[in-house]
């Protein structure tokens, strides 16, 4: 058998979280796996480049998910293993109209900041005390269930098995969070103002068109431990890459998927390297978007219709900047920038910015610091600049770099010794994700759980998972999706084992 015919019991198809971590569950089990992935890095949107000596994250993020009943605790659990990390104590500042709002771990701390910055004491204490109760439930029962959202009368029975107790935060699955905050009698707009941008960059949507059941956790992802990755967010997938294939498994980057097709029950991937791989079953971790492109025949017809659902999703314009460590030992490493006036060319009010950690001597040498810059833009909207990308992509760098002397603390002081920056276009490039999409798919009060794409599209043998499948935005949640398709993977096993 030559290179072309190599045969596996699972092709995963692009490395993100939710791709790595369902395959290293199957590897874990003695199930033969390959990973396909068509950028240089593994981690997709979860990764670290370097360029010119430093180190950069592929967008200004946080990380949590190691806490009690989340699924990177779980991970770590499941497989034995131990990801690289040290924890963040404030996890974030937000700057809004020369405000410096601390977001504390502590809850209770972090309920008397809120009271302190928007008033309305009772209204706070009320709204943030419900959003922990209900978030603790989502995290609780989210590990829990192994089926969800559920597609058939075997998931709804599964979940009705739940504890009944838990039953009482549906109906906030048709509340927004703006609602159930009027409902707590909060009228501060700049409080609104505050949470429309918090959401934004846990949620993809603002407080009205986000469920407060599913806003809740993204709201409190602040009061969970956070944690920065020495050496970059690729340490951390290359921390689950090294599990793979200690345990029997391959990952091969630089190779792009080009076909999935099936014939007599068997999946043929056809790559970039004009070799082709055949699998019984197939995971695909890239975005919904990108596998009507891969597809033919009836899986192309259903891919462009799941697509059509979700025609709208952010992209982010995105920067690395090296300044000289001009910044205090106390300062946090992530800070959410309100900006004053509207910048053409972003379609948010804020910008994000991720510090390396004053320790991490890989990402950045010493006296020397690594930001990345991240903030929501559409995507139609750079595609379409043609002769004027260059110049409209440079005022854009220049107005957010002007911002950030002006109200992060301390940059209007330093040196700047290296500042680049980079569109939906150049995500498009780098990740292979259709028209630069990143983030998922924005939460909305106008879709229900049951129109989420599946995992478990209507051809045997084909699983989906990723932030364009349920449970959707952020590492812990694609590394959750992750484990959704290894629990239905394990099921249709069963199944097949008892014909």
């Amino acid at each position: 058998m030559n290179h072309t015919d190599e045969i596996y019991d699972f092709i995963v198809i692009g490395s993100g979280m939710g791709g790595l971590t369902s395959a290293s569950l199957l590897a874990k089990d003695g199930h033969s796996v390959l990973v396909l992935e068509a950028a240089l890095a593994i981690g997709g949107c979860s990764s670290s480049y370097y360029r010119k000596g430093f180190i950069f994250e592929s967008g200004a993020t946080t990380l949590i998910g190691f806490d009690k009943h989340q699924p990177l605790k779980k991970l770590e659990e499941t497989l034995g293993i131990s990801i690289p990390k040290v924890k963040l104590n404030p996890s974030m500042k937000v700057h809004l109209d020369g405000k410096e709002i601390t977001r504390y771990e502590d809850r209770e701390k972090w309920i008397m900041e809120a009271v302190r910055h928007f008033g309305e004491q009772k209204a706070q204490e009320t709204f943030w005390r419900k959003a922990f109760r209900v978030a603790d439930v989502v995290w609780r029962v989210s590990e829990k269930n192994t089926a969800f959202p559920p597609q058939s009368a075997k998931d709804w029975l599964s979940l009705l098995k739940n504890d009944p107790r838990d039953v009482w935060v549906l109906p906030y699955a048709i509340k927004s969070v703006k609602e159930f905050a009027r409902n707590c009698n909060i009228t501060n707009p700049e409080f609104f103002r505050f949470m429309d941008e918090q959401l934004l960059i846990s949620a993809q949507s603002k407080s009205d068109d986000t469920p407060f059941l599913f806003g809740a956790p993204a709201i409190t992802y602040t009061n969970c431990s956070n944690y920065s990755v020495p050496g970059g967010l690729k340490k951390m997938a290359e921390t689950i890459r090294d599990f793979i294939t200690e345990n029997g498994g391959k990952i091969q980057t630089k190779e792009k998927v080009l076909s999935l097709e099936k014939k007599n029950g068997t999946f043929k991937v056809t790559t970039s390297k004009n070799r082709s791989y055949h699998a019984k079953q197939v995971i695909s971790n890239i975005p919904v978007w990108n596998m009507e492109d891969i597809t033919s025949g009836e899986m192309v017809d259903y891919f462009k219709k799941e697509s059509a659902k979700y025609s709208e999703a952010w992209g982010a314009f995105t920067m690395g900047v090296v300044t000289d460590d001009v910044y205090p030992d106390e300062m946090p490493l992530h800070h959410q920038v309100h900006i004053k006036k509207p910048i053409p060319g972003i379609h948010s009010d804020s910008i994000f910015v991720s510090f390396s950690h004053a320790d991490d001597e890989e990402r950045a040498e010493k006296g020397s610091r690594v930001l990345n810059i991240s903030t929501h833009t559409e995507t139609d909207y750079w595609f379409a600049l043609n002769g004027h990308y260059d110049t409209e992509k440079e005022r854009v760098h220049q107005q957010i770099i002007d911002v950030l002397k002006e109200q992060l603390p301390h940059f209007g002081e330093a040196e700047i010794k290296l500042a680049f920056s980079s569109t939906p276009v150049s995500w498009e490039n780098w990740v292979y994700r259709k028209k630069g999409r990143v983030g998922g798919i924005p939460q909305s009060m106008g879709r229900s759980l049951l129109d989420w794409t599946p995992n478990t599209p209507p051809f045997e043998g084909l699983y989906l998972c990723g932030d364009t499948v349920f449970p959707g935005q952020g590492i812990p949640g694609v590394t959750l999706s992750g484990f959704h398709v290894y629990y239905r993977v394990q099921e249709q096993l069963k199944k097949q084992s008892f014909h």
